[in-house]
């Protein structure tokens, strides 16, 4: 299974058009440069998963993900969106291959998909409690910011 996902040339471009199909919204919220970039960032990931399956363990594949979180934040990409990217992986590398190795795809990219779920709490993936952002600013008099 490794070795056809290393050899689908068309990987990334079905991954993409799956992640598009997974959330709308991702052609709507990033131009065609910034889909673009995602196309080319499909290439480690790949690469990362076929590693992960050959030797059995999803650490290489986690471990490699937990690294670019800062690199999606410098872009300005919420980790929503990378989930999205990531299971439009998940789909067209699932594709690829005989159903009998569905499983040994799906592995290592849910432990991806639960790390960067854990990273979608941080700032900026959410709007937050608006509760608790008015306690938090001190009650709010004198603030105009808290609405």
């Amino acid at each position: 299974m490794a070795a056809r996902l290393r050899a689908a040339d068309r990987l990334p471009a079905t991954a993409l058009e799956a992640a598009c199909r997974i959330d709308p919204t991702l052609t709507e919220r990033y131009e065609e440069l910034a889909l673009r970039t995602f196309l080319r960032d499909y290439e480690p990931y790949i690469e990362k998963l076929a590693r992960a399956i050959e030797t059995g363990e999803d650490h290489f594949l986690v471990t490699w993900g937990e690294s670019i979180v800062p690199i999606y934040r410098r872009r300005e990409v919420r980790m929503n969106d990378v989930v999205s990217l990531v299971r439009g992986l998940d789909e067209a590398a699932v594709a690829i291959g005989p159903s009998a190795d569905a499983e040994i795809v799906r592995e290592p990219i849910a432990a991806l998909v639960e790390r960067f779920l854990h990273h979608r709490r941080l700032p900026g993936d959410h709007e937050g409690n608006a509760a608790v952002r008015f306690v938090w600013k001190g009650a709010g008099f004198g603030d105009d910011t808290v609405v």
